[in-house]
């Protein structure tokens, strides 16, 4: 029996009064989503459990069965994993953005505008120009103001207190958050690349063009998110053979150290304007191959940050249409479906919520319940009740539902 599981990062959302109180999922076109839970059992999910709010990457090692730290996160680490810049266990990671400075070093614009790929040029110049004093790094932009770093020393740690992209207003220094030598090194060290990063970059004829246009500069590389992986854990093996089709580093790096194999896809941009259509033909290029594969979208979760309602609800019917294309060519039968948000995210906060989100389970082996539609409000009445991350793939393993 193939598995497909398809994650609308924050898709879930609140009643939003521009939508005549209904929420985005309830309000857009979704008949293909609509058809797996009429089809399919469901109920409410939680990644952790009710009351707590969690990032992507937490609530996907939750999904796939990891154990999650919620007082400390390797997001960075997982970043470069997706990124493929393979750090050691010496080895500290980040995600970086390329944002915008004034001359004090105050955050102006934690996304620089939100630059698009245009931003590949500027990774290439500073890893073709950029040298630390003592520290080797490795550099990747990925998509956009995205971004992967991976400083490499012994003495490095994650004790430090790092900006993050809605920090506008303040200055982006690092700051150590013991007396701890390492500690003071390390902040030490991101602050030189930051300060180096600035100064190559200011004078790039990308960012001269976009001062001209009055666009914020790209003149920074900011990192966030400081991680550090000791070990795989490879608990996807279990299941098969896994693939992972998505966009953003941070879900690659933790399916990757999950186990499941990743691959690249064209035409995707993590935002709210991706091809869907493009991630659903990978997947049914590798179906054959694979037992279960992992299809994310992060356009959702974006278009939430901004309060971009009309956006959120593109997105949405464009993983409808994936799920469309998906469904036109493989058997309910033959395969297993589950439909679920890794989390809510509200489009009024501009926040993760700690709320349920909908999950519809449809196919080989599944008793369909009497909901006949995919939103918060009908999950209630379906007959899983609620289902927590670590029960997931048991669940979707079981031969019957």
């Amino acid at each position: 029996m193939k598995t497909i599981i398809i994650i609308g990062d924050g898709m879930a959302d609140e009643p939003l009064k521009e939508l005549c109180g209904k929420t985005p999922l309830e309000y857009a076109h979704t008949p293909n989503m609509d058809l797996l839970a009429k089809y399919g059992a469901n109920g409410e999910f939680y990644a952790i459990k009710p009351g707590i709010t969690v990032d992507s990457d937490a609530a996907h090692l939750a999904i796939l069965g990891q154990h999650v730290d919620l007082s400390h996160s390797n997001r960075g680490a997982y970043e470069a994993l997706g990124a493929s810049l393979n750090p050691s266990p010496s080895d500290i990671g980040f995600r970086v953005n390329f944002a915008t400075i004034n001359d004090e070093y105050i955050l102006i614009d934690g996304r620089a505008g939100r630059i698009k790929n245009e931003a590949k040029q500027l990774e290439l110049v500073i890893n073709s120009k950029l040298k630390l004093d003592a520290v080797r790094f490795e550099f990747k932009q990925t998509i956009g103001f995205k971004g992967a770093l991976v400083l490499k020393d012994m003495d490095l740690t994650t004790g430090v207190k790092l900006p993050t992209q809605y920090d506008v207003g303040k200055q982006i220094w690092a700051t150590a958050l013991t007396n701890a030598p390492e500690d003071l090194f390390t902040a030490e060290t991101i602050n030189e690349f930051m300060k180096k990063s600035h100064e190559i970059l200011k004078t790039q004829p990308l960012n001269l063009q976009k001062i001209a246009e009055g666009k914020p500069p790209a003149n920074v590389i900011m990192p966030w998110a400081a991680g550090r992986i000791d070990s795989m854990k490879p608990i996807m093996k279990k299941y098969g053979k896994c693939l992972c089709v998505a966009a953003v580093p941070v879900i690659k790096g933790v399916c990757r150290y999950s186990g499941m194999d990743i691959v690249d896809v064209p035409n995707v941009t993590g935002e709210w304007d991706t091809d869907t259509i493009s991630k659903s033909t990978i997947a049914l290029e590798h179906l054959e191959d694979y037992d279960l594969i992992l299809i994310h979208i992060e356009g959702t979760d974006e278009a939430s940050h901004d309060g971009d309602v009309e956006a959120k609800l593109t997105i949405i019917e464009k993983i409808d249409d994936m799920i469309g294309h998906l469904l036109n060519k493989i058997d309910l039968e033959d395969a297993r479906f589950a439909l679920l948000s890794d989390h809510g995210s509200s489009s009024i906060k501009h926040t993760h919520m700690s709320d349920a989100v909908p999950i519809a389970v449809c196919g080989a082996g599944v008793k369909p319940d009497d909901v006949s539609t995919y939103n918060e409000r009908s999950a209630n009445g379906g007959r899983l009740n609620t289902i927590v991350g670590k029960n997931l793939m048991p669940l979707l393993a079981a031969p019957k539902v």
